[in-house]
């Protein structure tokens, strides 16, 4: 049953008894070479029915050489079996490998056969043999939780997701660089803990967990998402964005470049540490409404700063630029970096509350 549902037409004239159906796959640098580990279906897991689909149904393999080809042939070698990567997930970049230079990867994911464009990328906190051995709660394919903890996550404000195709397009471009999360985990475990912020091809920086949500509203990728700060009047506070749209605009203005940001979202009040205390009428709320408009742009402007002094476009203000003001883009492309320290940023936050329900005071 798992067979018809994985290959379906896909693996051709092959037969699925030749064949290791990749999940996830690492890449690390170790002793001077490069390392692959592969996450495979264990198509012999005995069993039958639900016991035989309960439990982690995966197996790693890994193999070692001068590129990443090379590397993946001796793990194919070990298994006596040929890698099938149709149904690969998710790829995974060790941080030895990811702190040197990503430009060993991007030969292989160009020009190999065996590279999908659709592949989720991330970086490891330690190495990628690490990520891709922890069983995510005996999770039945721990690499499939894996990208599903990355493509829920952005939406809901505490991850990216980022594809092959759409890193190699950011790489390529003229000003824009690339971006990717950071995963740290254990044997039982893992969680998104920051994300990685290029210039060029080398790592320049890393966003913390806390700035994660500030870089998604300014990058437009998050639909939701829950956050804490604090009040004068009502303490520790915490609310809930939904709805989220961001409109961005970068243009020329009195000789300097003008990064604006516009970010409406519906706003509910989740908690109050003293809320118990008095009566919370509308105006309360509007009063706790801008307060929560002040966090917002705050962290867009902490995950901006972070961004600009580590010299990485990953949020594609150039391209914005070019778009914007095609005359500014022409005089500063050729030494955007120069021009990247010394853009301004216009943010704007505009929550809408949100009615909890009929018996709620105010909103």
């Amino acid at each position: 049953m798992l067979a018809a549902a994985v290959f379906s037409g896909c693996a051709g004239n092959e037969n699925l008894k030749d064949l290791s159906v990749v999940e996830g796959m690492g890449i690390d640098l170790k002793n001077g070479q490069i390392s692959v580990t592969v996450q495979t279906l264990n198509l012999s897991k005995e069993g039958t029915g639900a016991e035989a689909l309960s439990g982690n149904i995966t197996m790693n393999a890994g193999g070692s050489g001068p590129n990443i080809s090379a590397a993946v042939q001796k793990t194919a070698e070990s298994l006596s079996k040929k890698l099938f990567f149709g149904q690969n997930q998710i790829l995974v970049i060790g941080s030895d490998l990811a702190k040197q230079d990503l430009n060993a990867c991007f030969d292989y994911l160009i020009r190999n056969s065996d590279s999908r464009p659709d592949l989720a990328v991330c970086i490891a906190a330690e190495s990628a043999e690490q990520v891709l051995s922890s069983k995510l709660g005996n999770a039945l394919v721990p690499a499939q939780s894996l990208s599903e903890l990355l493509y829920n996550g952005e939406s809901e404000g505490f991850a990216s997701y980022v594809t092959v195709s759409e890193m190699l397009n950011l790489y390529k471009d003229k000003t824009s660089d690339i971006y990717l999360p950071v995963i740290t985990a254990d044997e039982e475990s893992a969680a998104v803990s920051g994300i990685a912020l290029y210039n060029g091809g080398a790592l320049a920086g890393v966003l913390s967990e806390e700035q994660i949500m500030g870089f998604l509203l300014l990058a437009d990728k998050i639909d939701s998402g829950y956050f804490e700060f604090e009040s004068e009047v009502y303490g520790k506070i915490g609310a809930e964005i939904s709805d989220s749209k961001t409109k961005t605009k970068a243009s020329a203005e009195n000789g300097a470049v003008v990064y604006s940001v516009e970010i409406t979202s519906t706003l509910s009040v989740e908690e109050l540490q003293n809320g118990a205390e008095s009566m919370i009428s509308e105006k309360d709320l509007k009063n706790i409404a801008a307060e929560a408009e002040k966090e917002l742009e705050n962290k867009c402007r902490q995950a901006f700063l972070s961004c600009v002094q580590n010299g990485s476009d990953c949020l594609r203000i150039g391209e914005s630029l070019a778009a914007g003001s095609p005359s500014a883009y022409d005089q500063l492309s050729d030494h955007w970096k120069d021009a990247l320290s010394s853009v301004k940023l216009a943010v704007k936050s505009n929550c809408k509350l949100k009615k909890v329900n009929e018996n709620a005071s105010g909103y």
